[in-house]
């Protein structure tokens, strides 16, 4: 049946507000600071929605960060592809963390009050554990070496960006960030950024054939576009600006 123009506009989705025990988890997930620029004040620690829609509250779908950050994310300065990763570097950076929360014994000190703020009600101070180091990658691995590791994260991204374009040309496939990471795992077997480091160009060269799929990867392609750098290219900018 056609559409008539008095057919009513689509209701945006409703916001359903994150329970206590995912936000608990949010939070624990994230050490309690903002993943994007370290601040580690709760009181301006926000969730967002990955796929900016409210109404999908998994724990997958949801991220901590300052409202500053959150607002960046809003405007695309920090892109989903960028908010993406990080979700992911959070997912498996908690989730092979030592978890000796509640095993790790609090130590009281007792300070005067006086002498450091009139504003300290009491004068015993309780500290928890120390932070967990973060994960570190095998010295093998392609995460271990910052450049190559950067050109991953930057196909990533140019697959993130050109399947989200694909909906410009009227495509309506359905499309999830977490799913090439969970391809590469399944075709490589190990995360993304674990596999051995001889199979880096094998790696590129699968993202690469992902991102030629995209509608705007193959109209690039048709046209003589380049639709990103060669890794040779993104190494000698690197370096350039490393210097």
């Amino acid at each position: 049946m056609p559409k008539t123009e008095n057919q009513a506009p689509k209701r945006p989705k409703q916001r359903k507000s994150v329970s206590a025990l995912t936000s608990k988890k949010l939070y624990q997930e994230a050490d309690n600071r903002c993943p994007f620029c370290g601040v580690a004040d709760v009181a301006v620690l926000e969730i967002h929605h990955i796929d900016e829609d409210p109404s999908i509250n998994k724990i997958e779908n949801l991220i901590v960060v300052c409202g500053n950050c959150h607002s960046k994310i809003t405007r695309g300065e920090i892109s989903p592809a960028d908010v993406h990763a990080k979700k992911m570097e959070l997912f498996w950076t908690h989730r092979t963390s030592p978890r000796q929360a509640e095993k790790s014994p609090r130590q009281t000190v007792s300070v005067n009050a006086v002498s450091v703020s009139d504003s300290i009600i009491a004068n015993t101070v309780t500290f928890g554990r120390k932070r967990s180091p973060r994960m570190q990658y095998p010295v093998d691995a392609i995460g271990a070496d910052t450049i190559k590791k950067g050109y991953i994260d930057y196909l990533i991204k140019r697959y993130f960006d050109y399947r989200q374009a694909d909906a410009s040309y009227g495509s309506h496939r359905s499309f999830s960030h977490a799913e090439i990471h969970t391809t590469i795992q399944r075709r490589f077997k190990a995360k993304t950024f674990f596999i051995h480091v001889s199979r880096f160009e094998e790696l590129c060269d699968y993202i690469k054939s992902r991102v030629d799929q995209s509608i705007q990867g193959k109209r690039n392609r048709s046209r003589g576009v380049l639709t990103y750098d060669s890794f040779e290219k993104y190494e000698a900018e690197q370096l350039r600006h490393g210097r």
